[in-house]
């Protein structure tokens, strides 16, 4: 059995009988279709003892929430926290903390880089969740028996597989390993709008010059603040396409602007003007200020050997420690680092485990060689 809590009462009531608790598990339903925001529909929440959905259409204010989503003393254990907490930091101006996210603790455990909830749910609990509901307008009202209770599964089974997750990352002395992930994601700067940098989402940005670039900047920018404003999909306000098109062709007046082939509604003639401005305010930039892409490099014979070397460690590591090799680092971060004469991964968990291979490798001190014909040994 489960509440329904679609009043402030409620809710308020809710939230004080919950506080009590060191940990629950959370989840949202929501819809971002139409809108430059997420919509948050319904909201689940489990601990040890309870089991709620909670309708923030029908409450409006869920401010009461605040009490359990921003105490250090509770764990707000979620998966895939990512668009959770980009809910609430939308809606309360923080991401909640801390957290656990049972997403990246499954990486660890060897289990799946990106495994989603039904297969970790079959994993620990042994139960296979119907996805019946996974098309739902989490937005219609009212929902349907059905609807909740396939809402609810998501943090049922969640409160009970995190203790077991726990308890698998202790035995495996990895419960330490997740702290940097949770951090992030914990982290106000994940989640603040980086107006300048939404250039670098524009589909075919890749091909264009300094100039060009920084006028896709100016005019990506203006896109999102826009969209932000008004709250609408930033691809509604304005396409990709016209925005590499504005850059490629520069049009001086309004009347260039209107004969573009990409302008296709009559009421982007609003903000020809605006265009117009992003444009030359890009042009008169001094050109010590244009976006430059970094020039694709290659790494030279020596550090192509070097980066085999490596992968070739790592990817044992990773073998020994049953994950793969991708949730330590990649190839690419690999050759860049080689090529910027830096070996050294972070200082986290992924570095912890290979950074001292590494070094020894560049010292000379590791021998590679192979055993029964197609295993690779490493040792010192």
């Amino acid at each position: 059995m489960y509440d329904y809590i679609d009043t402030a009462e409620q809710l308020e009531q809710f939230v004080e009988t919950i506080s009590q608790y060191d940990w629950i598990a959370i989840d949202t339903e929501f819809i971002r279709e139409k809108t430059y925001y997420s919509r948050l529909c319904l909201l689940q929440v489990a601990t040890v003892d309870h089991l709620a959905c909670i309708d923030p259409l029908a409450i409006k204010d869920i401010s009461a929430l605040k009490k359990v989503l921003y105490n250090p003393a509770i764990t707000k254990v979620c998966h895939a926290a990512h668009q959770d907490q980009e809910i609430f930091y939308d809606m309360f101006g923080e991401p909640p903390a801390p957290i656990f996210d049972s997403q990246p603790a499954a990486a660890v455990l060897g289990i799946g880089d990106q495994i989603g909830y039904a297969k970790l749910i079959e994993e620990f609990m042994g139960v296979s969740l119907a996805k019946t509901q996974s098309r739902t307008d989490w937005s219609r009202r009212p929902l349907s028996q059905q609807q909740l209770d396939y809402a609810i599964d998501d943090v049922r089974y969640l409160r009970e597989a995190y203790p077991k997750i726990i308890n698998r990352l202790k035995e495996q002395s990895r419960l330490d390993w997740l702290q940097s992930d949770f951090d992030r994601y914990t982290s106000i700067d994940t989640f603040k709008p980086k107006i300048d940098e939404m250039w670098k989402k524009v589909k075919g940005h890749q091909r264009l010059k300094p100039l060009q670039l920084t006028i896709v900047q100016a005019l990506a920018g203006w896109r999102e603040a826009l969209a932000e404003k008004k709250d609408l999909p930033r691809k509604w306000i304005m396409s990709d396409d016209l925005i590499i098109d504005l850059a490629l062709q520069q049009p001086a007046n309004t009347h260039e602007i209107s004969e573009m082939r990409t302008i296709k509604s009559k009421q982007h003639s609003r903000y020809f003007n605006e265009w117009l401005a992003c444009i030359n305010n890009a042009k008169q930039l001094d050109e010590s200020e244009w976006i430059r892409l970094p020039r694709f490099k290659k790494p030279n014979h020596n550090q192509a050997v070097l980066v085999d070397l490596l992968m070739v460690a790592i990817r044992e590591q990773a073998n020994v420690h049953n994950i793969s090799a991708g949730l330590i680092t990649s190839r690419k971060k690999i050759e860049k680092l080689v090529m910027a004469g830096d070996t050294q991964l972070p200082n986290d968990w992924r570095g912890a485990l290979v950074n001292p291979i590494i070094k020894n490798i560049l010292s000379g001190s590791v021998n590679f060689s192979v055993e029964n014909g197609n295993k690779v040994r490493i040792s010192d």
